[in-house]
């Protein structure tokens, strides 16, 4: 059993929003403010947690999403509620007969007719509308409804639906707050969760305490009650005499947790106060406690895991172990056998991140990119109280599609300002082939590249490219900070070959759910290899795949040269000829006059021709070559440091091109 996918109706940013999600690890990644700790919250939100003591976010007016309307200023018709459908699925279906309200009754596709036989259903939903408070004194309506369609009913049974809960690690831990001075409470719940068996936890109070007697018979302890026995004794013989005493509180776990701290240090060495540990590891042992409410899991169908930011502090190394270690605690959960309460005791693990280490720790397929787009929003029509009767499926509720339609056909809706919307891209949703999914995994996994991250994407074959690129973007836009900031906002990605169509697909695909691509802009760069026999053949083919992937699909540019990245330096002219014939010299430097002679002085284009064939027969490392071209070139770079070939400055100009979301 596992969370397959949550759809939200105007949640903060979420005015429609669906999210699927893998068995196993999620993670979210996006920029700033996309819209990671809104579905963390949503997911609180349709969730109990594990422990009983935790809180769960309260529902707020600024929850509502504003349907792009200022503060204060709704429209009659805009939206008051918020909705939130959540899926889960299981491959075994037996594993939902105690949901038996809230399944989902679908068709395989491989039955057309709407009389064809339903297949045991093995996904359930719940949905949960919330309408807040009209001020900050009042209080949140909340309504549940199990199941859709037509078997949709009012939550007849909260208590199946609370067998799936959350344990959430916030982000910015204080780690050594935490567990420092004020971490007794966490202690105290680790100890209670511990001694759940009433036997062995009276057994354990009155070891402690026995200790307690003990110690408090000890001399200084015993002397310190004598000099206040010897003072109040002249205060009050006049009177009725007291006595004076020393001894410890009833032991308690409150009492013992308050007075105990987390200590740790590097195995082999006695551990130490949190203070002398560096961050990061102090981190690691606040997770480590929150953690420890996984053996509570085992007391529950789903506890779904929500991780945010786990980064921080952490070296990349550590970010990777953390991930592998959280996956390990999925897949130790799936072999966890039904208990005889009936727990199914899964663990699902839901990440948001800023990290490619932690992104790339993942498969592709587990990998949601959430994006904060500007578009106008046209408010829905103020529906009745569906609660009260079927809910729809979340392939029933509305696109963005179905309302610009429905808001032409009428005057229904009220046309707001222009908003700021998530939208998802869930990698698993685009059916990429398995090749292409491996590659992109190993890719990721080898360079910890961020392509995943923004929305502009550049990319080269090699790494010559990528190395000249930034240098050139610095020139050519020298005197446009705006586009030279854009350019640094663009993942620049160098696939090591030209086999291009792997990254196109995950980048540039729409999701069949949203509509939405991972990048907004893809500039790819390639060789046209001219005068390279098979090589130009297959360029020319390579080229023509990228044309067409662009007429089927989105936001894609493709910029060929004519020969190849070193000739068409030399073409290009001005200091181009020097800067290349020197950083040539260090790597030929008994053969370049020989080299050189070959190129000749001719026309342009005749130069290029004959450097790129040189390429061809001569042991050139085209890394070094760009690094030392850069290296003689005037700096700081400017117009006049080198000419960019105009291919390059095409492809740089496109991809920094500003789009309307850029100062939304």
């Amino acid at each position: 059993m596992h969370l397959s996918s949550l759809h939200l109706q105007g949640f903060r940013t979420a005015a429609d929003t669906k999210i699927t999600f893998q068995p196993g690890v999620t993670v979210l990644v996006g920029e700033n403010n996309a819209g990671k700790s809104n579905i963390m919250d949503a997911l609180r939100h349709v969730t109990p947690p594990l422990d009983p003591r935790e809180r769960s976010p309260y529902p707020s007016r600024d929850d509502l999403h504003r349907d792009g309307c200022a503060e204060g200023q709704h429209g009659e018709t805009c939206r008051t509620s918020i909705d939130l459908a959540v899926r889960y699925s299981s491959d075994n279906a037996a594993d939902l007969h105690i949901y038996s309200s809230a399944f989902v009754h679908e068709q395989r596709p491989s039955q057309p007719s709407k009389t064809a036989q339903i297949d045991t259903p093995r996904t359930i939903q719940y949905r949960l509308s919330i309408t807040p408070p009209a001020t900050a004194l009042g209080t949140a309506q909340r309504t549940w409804v199990a199941g859709v369609g037509n078997t949709a009913d009012r939550d007849p049974e909260p208590a199946a639906r609370e067998r799936v809960r959350h344990v959430y690690l916030q982000p910015l831990r204080d780690a050594q707050r935490e567990l420092g001075t004020s971490g007794g409470a966490r202690i105290q719940h680790i100890l209670e969760r511990l001694l759940r068996d009433e036997t062995e936890r009276d057994e354990f109070l009155s070891n402690v305490s026995d200790t307690f007697t003990e110690l408090a018979s000890e001399k200084p302890l015993q002397a310190a009650a004598g000099a206040v026995q010897e003072r109040l004794a002249g205060l009050t013989e006049g009177a009725h005499p007291q006595t004076a005493g020393l001894s410890f509180a009833d032991a308690t776990i409150q009492s013992i947790a308050r007075n105990l701290r987390f200590l740790m240090a590097q195995t082999g060495l006695d551990p130490r106060d949190l203070a002398e540990s560096g961050l990061g590891y102090a981190n690691l042992m606040f997770m480590a406690t929150v953690l420890t409410q996984l053996e509570k899991a085992a007391e529950a169908d789903l506890t779904l895991l929500l991780v945010e930011e786990p980064e921080a502090h952490l070296h990349p190394q550590l970010q990777t172990i953390l991930l592998d270690y959280l996956a390990e605690e999925t897949r130790r959960s799936q072999l966890r056998e039904t208990d005889a309460e009936g727990w199914l005791g899964r663990v699902q693990v839901i990440v948001t991140t800023h990290s490619p280490h932690v992104a790339t720790a993942v498969d592709p397929q587990s990998l949601v990119v959430l994006q904060r787009r500007a578009e106008p929003v046209t408010a829905p029509e103020q529906h009745q109280d569906e609660s009260a009767t079927a809910a729809p499926s979340a392939g029933e509720l509305s696109t963005t599609t179905e309302a610009a339609e429905a808001s032409a056909a009428g005057p229904q809706h009220v046309q707001c300002r222009p908003a700021f919307m998530t939208t998802a891209v869930s990698v698993g949703r685009l059916s990429l082939k398995a090749t292409d999914r491996n590659k992109i995994r190993n890719y990721l996994n080898a360079t910890r590249n961020v392509m995943l991250f923004g929305q502009r994407v550049l990319l080269v074959e090699g790494i010559a490219e990528s190395i000249v690129l930034p240098a050139f973007a610095r020139a050519l836009f020298a005197n446009d900070p705006p586009r030279l900031q854009r350019f640094h906002g663009t993942a620049l990605v160098p696939i090591d070959g030209v086999d291009f169509s792997p990254y196109l697909g995950v980048l540039a695909t729409p999701d069949p759910d949203t509509g939405q691509c991972i990048a907004r802009r893809v500039a790819v760069v390639t060789d046209g290899d001219a005068g390279r026999e098979k090589r130009e053949a297959q360029a020319v083919t390579r080229i023509a795949k990228i044309r067409q992937f662009i007429t089927v699909n989105g936001p894609v540019e493709v910029f060929p040269n004519a020969y190849t990245l070193e000739a068409e330096l030399l073409r290009a002219g001005g200091a181009n000829r020097a800067l290349l014939l020197e950083a040539w010299k260090l790597q030929r430097p008994q053969a370049w006059v020989a080299d050189w002679k070959s190129v000749g002085g001719g026309p342009a284009d005749e130069q290029a021709r004959a450097l790129s064939a040189l390429l061809d027969t001569t042991k050139i490392l085209k890394g070094d070559l760009a690094q030392d071209f850069l290296a003689r070139a005037e700096q700081p770079f400017t117009r006049d440091s080198f000419v960019v070939p105009e291919y390059l400055a095409d492809a740089l100009r496109w991809v920094t091109e500003e789009v309307p979301d850029d100062h939304a």
